[in-house]
């Protein structure tokens, strides 16, 4: 992927945290504690919110141009660097929206997933899953590829839009 390939794809992210999550977040009286979006430093995840009185959660926010009926669990982020994936950063939650119309403000889905649910959900899996290697990102990335029925059945995950 070109540098301008990838720089469209974080404006568009930005874009989305900007017009949909953030007033998403206020929707659901949940603060915004620390906004790491704009911030220079790589960080494993995008706010820290206060989700409930002195409840605090980190959100990491996935924002995706079309709907692709699963879920891709980055394990590493660039098979030549060794660079881990998302899936070992520190994180609480992940809401991943997608959108079938970029100009639209909301998702045409939103899930969100707890992210030590999904780490106990795969350390539990037996045997091989389905993966696939993608070369859209930073580099060439390793992710393993889980439906959305079953995050939802075994809890790990929920449907909110």
């Amino acid at each position: 992927m070109s540098h301008e390939e990838l720089q469209n794809n974080f404006s568009f992210e930005k874009k989305k945290h900007f017009e949909f999550f953030l007033p998403y977040y206020q929707e659901k009286n949940w603060q915004v504690i620390q906004d790491n979006i704009n911030g220079a430093c790589k960080i494993s995840w995008d706010v820290e919110l206060e989700v409930f009185n002195g409840r605090f959660v980190k959100v990491d926010e996935k924002a995706l141009r079309k709907e692709y009926g699963n879920f891709l669990v980055e394990l590493i982020q660039d098979m030549r660097t060794g660079n881990l994936g998302w899936f070992f950063g520190e994180k609480d939650w992940i809401l991943y929206g997608s959108w079938e119309n970029e100009e639209n403000a909301e998702p045409a889905s939103l899930y969100i997933i707890d992210s030590k649910k999904l780490k106990n959900y795969i350390y539990g899996f037996k045997g091989v899953g389905t993966t696939v290697i993608s070369h859209a990102g930073w580099g060439i990335t390793w992710n393993i590829v889980l439906e959305w029925d079953d995050l939802i059945i075994n809890e790990v995950a929920k449907k909110l839009i």
